[in-house]
């Protein structure tokens, strides 16, 4: 009995001695890359044409069943897409319906996530490359997606992408809609779409080019 009781006192003076562990707790918080999160910048989008159009803003829904639609919007890809917003004056064109590019002030696409509108601008930054002086040379799909995209490049306009959308915005050989020049316009719609000091990649034309060119831009605050 002396025996039992000294083996039973030693083994609790050394399990009071052992340092208790903290009960691990797994993190259940994931960090995601910028590339998964699927930020919504439409409304963001629709305060920088409500800001330039102001009363005589016009806001399109395009049904993308319809065949009559302008041909611009076959630019932008169709896998995981989920609706095309544009932005237009209601003063222009005073007699017919806006249907092509210049008649027109922004394009907002948006996908079901950010991880589409983000393969979809991958795409259109692969087929910058060309120009419709290349088209000549180019046959099947890979023409077909040049010329469209090229319906922009000759007026110019500035194509990116941010979270779940693509935005087409609209320029001309005329002056901005709300003077000033080009560039400044591009780095207001930009200071719109983007974070305070972020940097994106662009696809930008001047009037005359025939085709984008690929740059990386920051709205100046």
């Amino acid at each position: 009995m002396i025996l039992l009781l000294c083996s039973c006192n030693g083994k609790k003076e050394n399990q009071e001695s052992e340092p208790k562990s903290e009960p691990i707790i797994e993190s259940k918080t994931e960090i995601k890359p910028k590339s998964e999160l699927n930020t919504d910048y439409s409304k963001s989008a629709e305060l920088f044409a409500q800001e330039i159009l102001k009363e005589n803003i016009r806001v399109h829904l395009f049904d993308l069943t319809n065949s009559k639609n302008p041909k611009y919007l076959r630019t932008f890809q169709s896998d995981g897409l989920d609706k095309i917003v544009a932005y237009s004056n209601k003063k222009y064109p005073k007699k017919t319906e806006p249907n092509y590019y210049e008649h027109f002030t922004l394009f907002v696409v948006t996908y079901q996530n950010s991880k589409s509108a983000q393969k979809s601008f991958d795409q259109l930054k692969l087929d910058s490359k060309y120009g419709f002086t290349d088209l000549k040379d180019l046959s099947g799909d890979i023409a077909e997606r040049v010329r469209v995209l090229t319906i922009g490049a000759k007026p110019g306009g500035l194509i990116t992408q941010n979270g779940k959308q693509v935005f087409s915005l609209v320029e001309t050989c005329r002056e901005t809609p709300i003077g000033g020049n080009w560039i400044d316009y591009e780095n207001k719609f930009i200071g719109f779409i983007t974070e305070s000091g972020e940097e994106i990649e662009a696809l930008n034309a001047n009037c005359g080019m025939d085709r984008y060119k690929i740059e990386k831009r920051k709205a100046s605050r």
